[in-house]
């Protein structure tokens, strides 16, 4: 499994230890994406910028996409060959520019029993 790391002022840890969450696994429906999409509104462009779409795609998308979040979500599905996609997304969505933490819980983790 790839593991990803953030370092720290004394040691490295992996990134799963600083989700504290039990994160879904496999990849977001398109289903899923629309629900999310409905929900980033504005913010679709610094999400896009996070999930590591260039630029010059978010700039496509922008003049010729109808449903702009939509269309990134679907864009990065499409082209992201990460195997966690869904801590990728909570990660983004949590990012203090994105500002959307309780989203990326609802929409990233696994619901609990």
């Amino acid at each position: 499994m790839h593991q990803k790391y953030i370092t720290g002022l004394l040691r490295t840890f992996p990134l799963s230890l600083l989700v504290p969450f039990d994160l879904k696994e496999g990849t977001p429906s398109d289903f899923e994406l629309e629900m999310l999409a409905e929900m980033i509104s504005a913010k679709w462009m610094i999400l896009g910028i996070l999930l590591n779409i260039p630029q010059d795609v978010l700039n496509e998308i922008y003049t010729t996409v109808e449903d702009k979040p939509y269309g990134m979500l679907r864009r990065w599905k499409s082209a992201t060959t990460s195997a966690t996609p869904y801590e990728d997304l909570f990660n983004a969505l949590c990012h203090k520019r994105v500002g959307l933490k309780d989203l990326a819980k609802r929409f990233c983790c696994k619901e609990t029993a």
